[in-house]
């Protein structure tokens, strides 16, 4: 059984080396929380939830406007949920750890909100999927998770030419990791005991 708590602690530093898939990404601001208030931070922003090489799950924000990841959330199965903050009658969402008092918060920028409740239940289908080991990775068995829109592709096309750029000075920083391949459950549960 893994120790949430340390593995937590563990990949919260553990930078991405590479990314090997994007799950699925929507539009979403952040908020930041300010005492009792949360306050938006009015940028453009997108949340992206994927696979590294190393085989664990990212939940991250980018601005879209920079093209910048700013948040990088490395969540392990079962130690996350995505829930819409019924006290907000905006489109509030929150990501909550149960392995800590980590709370993100994020309001939605798709321009319908028809979609919001197949997000969030798409986001939550993600993350509390088991990790699987390299190659054949098996998909998720729930309800199809909600595609990424056109329309959106069409407005990030060029941000993506960006992170082009955005990854190779980021392999210039982490060429120093040596490691032999994707992280392992086994291998996770074998450090934590």
């Amino acid at each position: 059984m893994i120790d949430r708590t340390v593995a937590t602690e563990y990949f919260e530093w553990l930078p991405c080396s590479g990314w090997k898939e994007t799950l699925m990404e929507f539009r979403a601001g952040k908020m930041h929380m300010e005492g009792k208030k949360v306050n938006p931070d009015y940028r453009k922003g997108l949340v992206r939830i994927g696979r590294g090489e190393e085989g664990l799950l990212h939940f991250q924000w980018l601005d879209r406007n920079l093209n910048i990841v700013e948040d990088d959330q490395i969540v392990l199965p079962e130690e996350a949920v995505f829930e819409k903050v019924t006290q907000s009658s905006g489109r509030v969402y929150i990501l909550k750890f149960s392995t800590n008092n980590r709370r993100l918060f994020f309001w939605m920028q798709e321009p319908a909100s028809d979609n919001d409740a197949q997000i969030c239940s798409s986001v939550n289908l993600y993350l509390n999927q088991p990790l699987v080991e390299f190659p054949g990775e098996d998909e998720p068995e729930a309800s199809a998770p909600l595609p990424t829109s056109e329309y959106m592709v069409e407005e990030d096309l060029s941000s993506r030419a960006g992170n082009l750029v955005s990854a190779s000075m980021n392999t210039e920083v982490s060429s120093d990791v040596t490691s032999s391949g994707p992280v392992k459950l086994s291998d996770l549960q074998r450090i934590l005991t």
